[in-house]
């Protein structure tokens, strides 16, 4: 792959840890608000929003670079009654505009706890939307690897993983008066780890059961990912395996041990990293190991 194909995994990698994080943390903000108060929880997610807002423009920064001439890159939107690309560019732009705003209520305006929270929502709708524009892109006949609904669940797997490990990585930089709070936040962000990737291994493993018993060049894409991209392949599991893996462990031997919120600083950079690493790796050998057939 070179510059220009790096592009889209950039972008698409980005955009779904914004959206996955924002899914996080308003799941964390609707019950911590609860517990602690709606002024208290209102400092806490003000950090992540900001670091939401530019993973989501730095996405779309690195998008262009897919692009032969990016300048015109705003004609794209065009073709939204019938192109998923285009409309996947425009769900983005209203999740950039939507996150926004809510920065700007969360930083600089005391608007309503119900304001920001229906916007956060509509935001995280509006994201999903994008991830299932973002996946539909590839349902083309022509690519035999690409074109099976499990392409659509993967992006929402990888979204929702890459959401709590990115979150469980921002919260244990707030260590000031709210550390019992992020310390409760990376305990059930570990628990959801776990859970969330296990589906997301069965999909893949199903994928490849797809590709080693369907059509002949569905047969060719899985032989390409078994002989030429094994390493590729077997680091991926690795990665997303240990990374959520030393999160887990970390949190039960916090526990156990009764250590403070601070020993998990470099378990949870390493594990977010891990996994990151892996969901890159899946992204190059998604786009690897397509055959095309037909025009």
């Amino acid at each position: 792959m070179n510059v220009r194909e790096w592009a889209l995994p950039v972008y698409t990698i980005l955009l779904q840890i914004a959206i996955g994080t924002l899914l996080c943390l308003w799941i964390m903000r609707f019950f911590g608000g609860k517990k602690i108060g709606h002024e208290a929880m209102d400092q806490i997610v003000r950090d992540p929003l900001l670091i939401i807002l530019v993973t989501i423009f730095l996405g779309m920064i690195g998008a262009h670079f897919h692009l032969s001439r990016p300048y015109l890159s705003f004609l794209s939107i065009r073709n939204f009654q019938s192109s998923w690309l285009s409309r996947e560019i425009v769900f983005t732009l209203i999740f950039f505009v939507l996150n926004l705003f809510l920065c700007y209520l969360q930083w600089f305006h005391e608007g309503s706890w119900k304001l920001r929270s229906t916007l956060g929502w509509v935001a995280i709708a509006d994201g999903f939307v994008t991830v299932y524009c973002m996946g539909s892109i590839y349902l083309l006949p022509a690519q035999a690897a690409w074109d099976t609904p499990e392409t659509i669940f993967s992006y929402y797997g990888s979204m929702l993983l890459l959401g709590v490990m990115a979150l469980a990585a921002i919260l244990i930089m707030d260590l000031t008066e709210r550390a019992k709070i992020v310390k409760q936040a990376v305990k059930g962000l570990a628990v959801v780890g776990g859970v969330v990737l296990i589906p997301v291994i069965v999909l893949n493993l199903s994928h490849l059961q797809w590709l080693r018993t369907g059509a002949p060049l569905a047969q060719t894409s899985y032989e390409l990912l078994i002989d030429l991209y094994t390493p590729l392949l077997v680091a991926r599991f690795v990665m997303l395996l240990a990374g959520v893996g030393i999160l887990v462990f970390s949190v039960f031997r916090m526990n156990r041990k009764k250590m403070t919120i601070q020993e998990l600083f470099n378990p949870v950079y390493l594990s977010c990293l891990m996994v990151i690493v892996g969901e890159v790796l899946g992204r190059f050998l998604f786009y690897a190991a397509h055959i095309r057939t037909g025009l």
